[in-house]
C-alpha cells in the first residue's frame, strides 16, 4: 500500500514538472506548440469567451433598398457599366458629332440620377450613424460580455453604415468619372473642330479647279430650283402656304407702321440743345428692337408656321432656316448701325463721329452684312444640293477676300475731320482697331493660302461675334442710362422715385448698384451667345451655368452662387427689415416715452446693429456656412484681448463702426488729430489720410470715434468761399453789390441755392470794404473757383469803371481824408448820444469826394 502511494507520488510530480516545462518551452518560442501530455493536464478553463454575432446580411440590404425603393448596388454597377462602355467606345475614331452629343446625354442623365441618389444617401448616413452612437459602449475585457440583442443590432447597424459608406464611395467614383468622360468628349469635338478649321484646300488657284464653275453653278441652282419646286407641287394645300405668306407680309406691314410711330415717340425731344446721356442711351436698347421687330416677328412665325402646317423635307427646311437667318442678321446689323451712328440725326448718335464718317461706314457695314448673309445661305444650299465643292470654293474665297476689304476700308474711316474738334474722345475705338487689322490680315492670309475653313470661320466671327458685342455695348449704355434717369426728375423713372418721396442723394446711391446689376445681367446673358459662336455645343454651356448657379461640388462642399445671390437677398431684406423696426422703435417707442435724444440715439443706433448682424448671420447661415466657425473667431478675440490686444480690437470694432457708420468715407476731407487731408483709404485697424503735401497719415480708427473729426464733405461737396474786395472812396456801393453778384451769378461752379450774396464790411480811411460769398457745388475745385472769380471781379471793375486802392498809398487826399475823419467823428458821437437816451436822429452829412 505504501509502495502504490509512492508509485502515485512519483507520477505526479512528474507530470507536474512536464506541465511547467511546457509552459516555460511555450513562452521562449511561441511558434512551438505545447505537449499532449502537458495539454491534456492543464486544467480546463471555467468558461468559453462568447464570439461576436455575424450581421445578417441579406436582411440589412433588403432593408437598404426598400428604404431607397431601388437596388443599391445594382444601380451603381448598372452606372459604372454604362461608364465602361462609353469609355470603350470613346476610343474609336471618326467619331460623329450626333454620337458625341448621344454619349453626352446618357452621361448626363448619370449625373441626374447620381445627384438624386446622394439625397437620399446622405440623410440615411447621417442616421445610421447616429444610431451607432447612440448605442452602448462596448464591455471591456474585465466586464460581462454584451447581450446577444445588442451585439445584433451593433453588428447589423454596422454593416448597415459600411454598406451606404460603399455606396458613397461609389457614387463619389462615379461623379468623378462622369465629369472625366464629359472632358474627353469635350475634347474630341475640339480635336475634330480645331482639324476641319486647319485643313488646307488643294488646287486653290488650279485651273481645273475653276473653269466648271459656271457650269456647276447652273446645275446648283437647277437642283435648289427643283427642291422647292417639287415641294411647293407635292404639298398638301397650297392655299394654305399662301394664306402662311400673306399673313407674314401683314405682320410685316402692321409692324413696320407701329414701329415707325413708337420709335418717333422715343426719339422725340423738346428741351434744349441736344438729348442728354441717359436719354440716347436709355431708348437706343429700344430703337433697336422696334426696328428688328417688323422682319424678326414674321419671319419666326413663317418659318414655325410652316412646319406646323405642312410637312417639310429636311432640304427644304435647312433652305428655310437659312434664308430666315442670313435676313434677320441682315436687319439686327442694319438696326445696330442706324441707332449707333444714327445718320442724319446727330442728337442722337451714341459714338461721337462726322456726319460724313457715320454715313460711311453705316453703308459699308450694311454691305458687309448683306454679303455675309447672302455667303451664308448659298453655302448651306451648295451643301444642301451637293454641289460639287469647286462652287464652294468660287464663292467662298472672293466672299472672304471682300469681308477682309470692306473691315478695312471700315477701319480706315476716320471718325473725325478738322472741323470736329468738339466731339469728345474715343479712346476705346482706337485700342480695337489693333485686334481687328489682325483678323482682317488673318482673313486675308489665310484665304489667299487655302486655308478657306479657317478664313470663312474668321470671317464669321468678325461680323456675327461683332454685332453680339455691339449689342452688349449698346445695353451697358442702356444700364447706364436707366441708371442716370434715376436721379433726372424729367425721366419717367426719376419721376415716379420723385413722386415715392425718395431724396436725389439717395436715388443716386441707388443707381451706382441698379447699374452694375444690369451689366451682370447683360455680360451674362451675352457669354453664352459668343461661346456658341465659337463653336461650344449648348448643352456644354448650360451645363457650366447650371453647375455655375445652382451648385458644384468642391470635396464634401457644396458651394452655389444661386445661394449666395438669394443670401444677398435675404441680408437686403434683413437690413431694411432692421432699419424700419429701427424707425419705428424710435417714433413709436422711445420718443413717446420722453427720453432724451441722446439715450434715444444710442438705443436705435444699437438695436440697428443688432438688426444688421442678425440678418448677416441668417444670411450666412442660408448660404450654408457653419455658424459654429463663428464662435472660434470670437474665442480668439476673447484670447487676443486678454492678452493684451485690447487697442488693436478696440481699432478693429471702430473699423467695423466706420465701415457701418459711415461718419467718414472715401474722398471726405476731414480734419483729425492736427492733420488735415482726403481718406484715402478705411482699413480694418487705421485709416489713411493723404494730405495737400501728398504724404499718407495713418491715423488710428479709434480716434475718429472718440475724438473730434471735422468732416468738411459728411453730407456734401459743397462749401462757401469769402472774397475781400475793397473799392475806392466814391465808389457806388449799390452797383458795386450788382456787380459782385453778377460775377459770381454767371459762374458755373457757384450755386444758386443758396444765393450768393454781397455784404459791405466796412469803411475805412482808405476804401470801402466788401465781402462776396458764395456757395459752391465742389469743395477740391475751391481755390480755383476763387481765383476765376477774382479774375472776373478785376475785368468787371475795369469795365464798369471802379477803381481798388492801391496798397501802400492812401486812396484819398490829405485834405479829403480829414473831413471823413470829422464826419466818422460826429457819427461815432451820434452814437454815444442816442446810447444816453438823446433824441437826435439828424442824418450824417459825408463830405462831397472829389472824382
Amino acid at each position: 500500500m505504501a509502495l502504490r502511494h509512492w508509485i502515485v507520488a512519483v507520477f505526479l510530480a512528474t507530470a507536474l514538472a512536464l506541465t511547467n516545462g511546457g509552459a516555460m518551452a511555450q513562452g521562449a518560442d511561441a511558434s512551438k506548440p505545447a505537449a499532449p501530455a502537458a495539454a491534456a493536464a492543464a486544467p480546463a478553463p471555467a468558461a468559453a469567451a462568447p464570439t461576436a454575432p455575424e450581421a445578417k446580411k441579406p436582411d440589412v440590404i433588403k432593408r437598404a433598398n426598400d428604404a431607397f425603393g431601388a437596388d443599391i448596388a445594382g444601380t451603381t454597377a448598372k452606372w459604372l457599366k454604362t461608364l465602361d462602355d462609353i469609355e470603350n467606345r470613346l476610343r474609336k475614331p471618326g467619331l460623329r458629332y450626333t454620337e458625341l452629343d448621344g454619349f453626352r446625354d446618357q452621361l448626363l442623365k448619370i449625373r441626374v440620377e447620381a445627384d438624386e441618389f446622394w439625397k437620399k444617401l446622405e440623410p440615411a448616413i447621417r442616421a445610421i450613424d447616429e444610431q451607432v452612437r447612440n448605442l452602448p459602449a462596448v464591455p471591456a475585457a474585465d466586464q460581462p460580455p454584451e447581450t446577444g440583442e445588442a451585439a445584433q443590432l451593433r453588428a447589423d447597424l454596422t454593416f448597415h453604415l459600411s454598406h451606404l459608406n460603399s455606396a458613397r464611395a461609389t457614387l463619389d467614383h462615379t461623379h468623378s468619372r462622369v465629369n472625366q468622360e464629359i472632358n474627353s468628349i469635350q475634347d474630341i469635338r475640339r480635336k475634330n473642330f480645331t482639324n476641319n478649321l486647319f485643313q488646307p484646300v488643294q488646287g486653290v488657284w488650279s485651273t481645273q479647279t475653276w473653269e466648271n464653275v459656271p457650269a456647276y453653278a447652273d446645275i446648283a441652282i437647277d437642283r435648289v430650283e427643283r427642291t422647292i419646286g417639287n415641294w411647293w407641287k407635292d404639298s398638301d394645300d397650297q392655299s394654305e402656304l399662301l394664306y402662311l405668306f400673306g399673313t407674314a407680309l401683314a405682320l410685316f406691314a402692321g409692324l413696320s407702321l407701329l414701329s415707325w410711330r413708337w420709335i418717333r415717340q422715343l426719339r422725340t425731344w423738346t428741351g434744349e440743345g441736344e438729348p442728354p446721356f441717359w436719354r440716347r442711351a436709355s431708348t437706343a436698347a429700344g430703337v433697336i428692337v422696334l426696328r428688328v421687330l417688323p422682319a424678326g416677328v414674321p419671319l419666326v412665325f413663317l418659318y414655325h408656321a410652316i412646319g406646323a402646317a405642312q410637312p417639310m423635307p429636311d432640304k427644304v427646311a435647312w433652305l428655310l432656316y437659312s434664308a430666315s437667318r442670313s435676313i434677320l442678321v441682315i436687319v439686327v446689323v442694319n438696326a445696330l448701325i442706324a441707332t449707333v451712328f444714327a445718320p442724319g440725326r446727330p442728337q442722337w448718335r451714341l459714338i461721337p463721329a462726322t456726319e460724313g464718317a457715320a454715313v460711311r461706314i453705316s453703308g459699308l457695314m450694311l454691305a458687309l452684312a448683306l454679303i455675309y448673309g447672302a455667303t451664308t445661305f448659298i453655302y448651306t444650299a451648295t451643301r444642301v444640293v451637293q454641289a460639287p465643292f469647286s462652287l464652294t470654293l468660287a464663292f467662298t474665297l472672293p466672299a472672304n477676300l471682300l469681308v477682309a476689304l470692306l473691315v478695312a476700308a471700315i477701319l480706315k474711316t476716320p471718325l473725325r475731320d478738322k472741323t470736329s474738334e468738339g466731339l469728345p474722345p474715343t479712346t476705346w475705338l482706337n485700342l480695337l482697331r489693333v485686334p481687328v487689322w489682325l483678323f482682317t490680315a488673318a482673313i486675308m492670309v489665310t484665304a489667299l493660302s487655302g486655308y478657306l475653313a479657317l478664313s470663312r470661320f474668321l470671317a464669321q466671327q468678325l461680323i456675327v461675334t461683332g454685332s453680339i458685342l455691339a449689342v452688349v455695348y449698346i445695353l451697358l449704355l442702356w444700364a447706364d442710362g436707366v441708371a442716370q434717369g434715376m436721379s433726372d426728375e424729367n425721366s419717367a423713372i426719376g419721376g415716379w422715385i420723385k413722386a415715392t418721396g425718395i431724396d436725389q442723394k439717395r436715388c443716386e446711391r441707388f443707381s451706382v448698384p441698379m447699374s452694375l446689376f444690369l451689366k451682370f445681367i447683360v455680360l451674362v446673358g451675352a457669354v453664352p451667345l459668343i461661346l456658341l459662336q465659337w463653336g461650344y455645343p449648348w448643352a456644354d454651356i448650360l451645363e457650366w451655368y447650371y453647375q455655375l448657379f445652382f451648385g458644384f461640388r468642391i470635396g464634401n462642399t457644396q458651394v452655389s452662387l444661386a445661394a449666395i445671390l438669394a443670401a444677398i437677398v435675404v441680408f437686403v431684406l434683413g437690413y431694411f427689415a432692421a432699419r424700419l423696426f429701427q424707425s419705428w422703435l424710435d417714433t413709436q417707442v422711445l420718443k413717446p416715452a420722453g427720453l432724451s435724444g441722446g439715450l434715444r440715439d444710442s438705443i436705435r443706433t444699437g438695436v440697428g446693429y443688432m438688426g444688421v448682424g442678425a440678418a448677416a448671420l441668417i444670411a450666412l447661415s442660408y448660404a450654408g456656412f457653419n455658424l459654429s466657425n463663428l464662435a472660434i473667431v470670437a474665442g480668439a478675440f476673447s484670447v487676443g484681448i486678454g492678452f493684451g490686444l485690447q487697442s488693436v480690437v478696440s481699432n478693429f470694432v471702430c473699423g467695423l463702426i466706420l465701415l457701418a457708420e459711415r461718419p467718414i468715407k472715401v474722398g471726405d476731407l476731414v480734419t483729425v488729430g492736427g492733420e488735415e487731408g482726403t481718406v484715402r483709404k478705411i482699413s480694418v485697424r487705421s485709416t489713411e489720410i493723404e494730405t495737400y503735401d501728398r504724404a499718407s497719415v495713418l491715423v488710428p480708427n479709434s480716434s475718429f470715434i472718440t475724438g473730434n473729426v471735422k468732416n468738411w464733405t459728411l453730407r456734401n461737396n459743397t462749401t462757401r468761399v469769402v472774397i475781400p474786395v475793397a473799392a475806392v472812396h466814391g465808389s457806388d456801393p449799390r452797383k458795386i453789390k450788382e456787380v459782385l453778384l453778377g460775377v459770381a451769378r454767371s459762374h458755373v461752379a457757384v450755386m444758386t441755392s443758396p444765393e450768393p450774396f454781397v455784404s459791405l464790411d466796412d469803411f475805412t480811411l482808405d476804401a470801402l470794404q466788401f465781402k462776396l460769398y458764395a456757395y459752391i457745388y465742389d469743395l477740391n475745385k475751391g481755390l480755383g473757383t476763387k481765383t476765376e472769380l477774382r479774375m472776373a471781379i478785376i475785368e468787371a471793375f475795369r469795365k464798369e469803371g471802379i477803381q481798388m486802392p492801391q496798397s501802400g498809398s492812401p486812396a484819398l487826399p490829405p485834405e479829403e481824408a480829414e473831413l471823413w475823419r470829422e464826419a466818422l467823428g460826429q457819427y461815432l458821437a451820434s452814437r454815444d448820444d442816442k446810447k444816453d437816451g438823446a433824441a437826435d436822429n439828424a442824418p450824417i452829412v459825408l463830405p462831397r469826394i472829389s472824382s
